[in-house]
């Protein structure tokens, strides 16, 4: 494991300055590769500084001064330590999307003032500033980034003109306001540490850009064509398929008709359908930003695939998002292609073959293509029909040869840990790892099951219509809560042995349930109704 942090081996002022009232206060950071997670705030407190206690939020930057919430990043401290750093860890981490800018702040009411590089007032000279200071092309820190204050810094200029060292004095709850003024470039000395290994047993859900609310500032509606617009992406092993995700951007009145994701074969010339929802209910609106429709059934073996998604519209608007400015995925954020868990998606350099395109052979088999193959990420194609997406369109911005990246994202949990004949095995759903032995079946399921880190309930675990939802561990060794719905069973903490009886069960099929770490609770289906007591 390997953390990281901004101000690693530097401290902040001997002293505050002075001021009373509200304050909040942040810092704009980034990471540089997939599979990162937020683990908590540092707060660097001079002496004679405030020490009450306060929240942190985090928030992810999607425009100028503006942001959405995580609410699993917000943590109140207790009191703090003046004349030192002071870290605050969350009570488990947050996973990262790779480039995206975000806003780790706090709030207090400010009794003695609140520590700050740019104690002149003059934002020049300062040593630790991020104008013309020290840091004025920010902070690289390994897998980690802090923005500067200036514009057009490379990768690390202010993300959507907003400023770093951002403050406001319009609250003390940094999860209710975000801070985002700026003053002088000032450094008011929040860090944040990252990681890049995750919870143990973690085994999912995994995305490219887990929980990210923006593209970047430099990204464009696509032309109103029939396009099938994909990301290629890889599985180390065995994944169950659980949601397709992408970019509805502002002005589209339309949602993509089709989600798709093909098995790529020929070297990336052709490809399979693997798994397609003609008819998907997106979780959001038009132009509502990043959307999603759910699969379930679905688990796709290792390989190689590609996820796209389909407008059939008769008169199809700007309803695809593309960023044609960055160079994504090859000296862009994604240049390096971007990991987690079993989840990969290639840069340019390891794409799979595709088809140059090129307008004027429309009439060309396949179409749109002169023949010329070449390696692309992402890729297209241009209906109608919805089909393989083959095409790759390289374009001059800000280098000849170019890549684009059009926002499309897939969900997978990782399934060799799903052992087969639980339940209906209808679906998943997420869950932290557990230990399931069945020696015959689970409600109506046929056939045995056996698994040593059983990571996700399938739906169906006691009637075999409900959705099992995700079951929790507090500690390394306890299994807190296990539930089914409609039907409702619940698995309690205190004590090691439940019998939960599963409303319209075909069993007994007993079951030892053991959580991470080795404690264990003992599931009874039965075709009765209840919930499991003491």
């Amino acid at each position: 494991m390997t953390t990281y942090r901004l101000f690693p081996a530097t401290n902040g002022p001997s002293s505050p300055v002075s001021y009373s009232g509200n304050f909040l206060c942040g810092v704009l950071f980034k990471v540089t590769s997939g599979g990162m997670w937020f683990t908590g705030y540092w707060k660097w407190v001079a002496t004679g500084g405030d020490t009450t206690a306060r929240k942190f939020a985090l928030w992810t930057i999607k425009g100028a001064g503006s942001g959405v919430l995580l609410p699993a990043a917000t943590v109140t401290s207790g009191t703090l330590t003046a004349g030192q750093w002071n870290f605050v860890a969350l009570p488990g981490p947050v996973p990262l999307a790779i480039g995206t800018a975000y806003n780790a702040c706090t709030g207090w009411t400010a009794v003695h003032g609140f520590e700050d590089s740019d104690t002149s007032g003059a934002g020049t000279g300062a040593a630790d500033s991020f104008g013309t200071g020290g840091h004025t092309a920010g902070i690289t820190n390994g897998l980690l980034s802090a923005y500067s204050d200036q514009p057009g810094i490379g990768t690390r200029g202010e993300p959507y003109g907003t400023p770093q060292g951002v403050f406001s004095t319009a609250g003390t709850d940094p999860s209710v306001t975000m801070p985002a003024a700026g003053s002088n470039s000032g450094n008011f000395w929040m860090d944040v540490q990252v990681s890049d290994t995750g919870p143990a047993g973690f085994a999912g859900p995994y995305r490219l850009w887990p929980g990210k609310a923006d593209t970047n500032s430099l990204t464009t509606t696509d032309s109103p064509v029939n396009y099938d617009i994909a990301t290629e992406f890889a599985l180390s092993t065995s994944c169950a398929l659980t949601k397709v995700w992408y970019y509805s951007p502002p002005g589209t009145a339309q949602l993509a008709t089709a989600a798709n994701i093909w098995s790529i074969t020929g070297g990336g010339l052709t490809g399979t359908l693997a798994a397609s929802n003609t008819s998907p209910s997106w979780s959001g609106a038009a132009a509502s930003g990043w959307v999603s429709c759910s699969f379930s059934g679905v688990v796709l073996p290792a390989g190689k695939y590609k996820v796209s998604v389909y407008n059939s519209a008769a008169t199809p608007d700007n309803w695809g998002a593309k960023d044609a400015n960055t160079d994504y995925w090859r000296n862009g954020e994604g240049g390096n292609g971007i990991t987690w868990g079993p989840l990969s998606a290639p840069n340019l350099a390891g794409a799979s073959l595709a088809y140059n395109y090129n307008g004027s052979f429309g009439g060309s088999t396949p179409p749109f293509t002169d023949g010329t193959t070449l390696a692309g990420q992402p890729t297209f194609t241009q209906g109608p029909p919805d089909r393989y997406p083959y095409l790759y369109a390289p374009v001059a911005s800000p280098t000849a040869g170019s890549t684009q990246n059009y926002w499309i994202d897939v969900e997978v949990l990782n399934a060799t840990n799903a052992p087969a004949g639980i339940a209906t095995g209808a679906g998943t759903a997420p869950g932290v790892p557990f230990t399931v032995v069945a020696p015959a079946r689970l409600a109506p399921g046929t056939g045995t099951a056996r698994s040593t880190a059983f990571a996700y309930a399938p739906a169906g675990l006691a009637a075999g219509t409900g959705v099992a939802q995700q079951p929790r561990v507090s500690g390394p060794a306890m299994l807190t809560a296990l539930t089914v719905s409609p039907t409702r069973l619940t698995m309690a903490a205190a004590g090691n042995a439940r019998t939960l009886a599963a409303p319209g069960g075909t069993g007994p099929a007993n079951a030892t349930i053991t959580a991470a770490g080795g404690t264990q609770r003992t599931l009874t289906v039965a075709p009765t109704t209840g919930e499991g007591g003491p």
